[in-house]
C-alpha cells in the first residue's frame, strides 16, 4: 500500500480525497446493541486507517455541509513532508472561512 500511495505522490503534492466513505449517518444512540456502535465506528475509518500504517501525513479539514451534514476533506502528503498537507489544510480554512454548524436534530 506505501508504494501505491508513494507513486500517487510522484507528481503531486497532495491527494484530495474525502475524509470518510458515505455522508454522515446518525450517531448510535448510547442503548444501541455494540454491534451497531462497532459496525458504525469502522464504517467510518475506511479511509483514514491507511495512512496510520503508511505513514503518509493526513489531516482533515471541514469541506462544507451535505443535506445540513458536515463533510470532511482530507489532505494526504508524502511520507515526511507532513507540513504540505497542514500548510494547505490552513490555506484553505483561511480562504473558505468558517463552516456553519450543522442543524440540531
Amino acid at each position: 500500500m506505501r508504494r501505491q500511495y508513494d507513486a500517487a505522490l510522484a507528481d503531486v503534492d497532495l491527494l484530495v480525497m474525502p475524509t470518510v466513505p458515505m455522508v454522515a449517518k446518525e450517531i448510535p444512540a448510547p442503548d444501541d446493541p455494540i454491534e451497531t456502535r462497532v459496525a458504525r465506528a469502522l464504517e467510518m475509518i475506511v479511509n483514514c486507517a491507511l495512512f496510520d500504517v503508511s505513514g503518509h501525513p493526513a489531516t482533515s479539514v471541514p469541506a462544507g455541509l451535505s443535506d445540513g451534514l458536515p463533510v470532511g476533506m482530507m489532505l494526504v502528503g508524502r511520507r515526511f513532508e507532513d507540513t504540505t498537507p497542514l500548510k494547505v489544510a490552513h490555506a484553505f480554512e483561511q480562504l473558505v472561512g468558517g463552516f456553519p454548524s450543522p442543524p440540531a436534530r
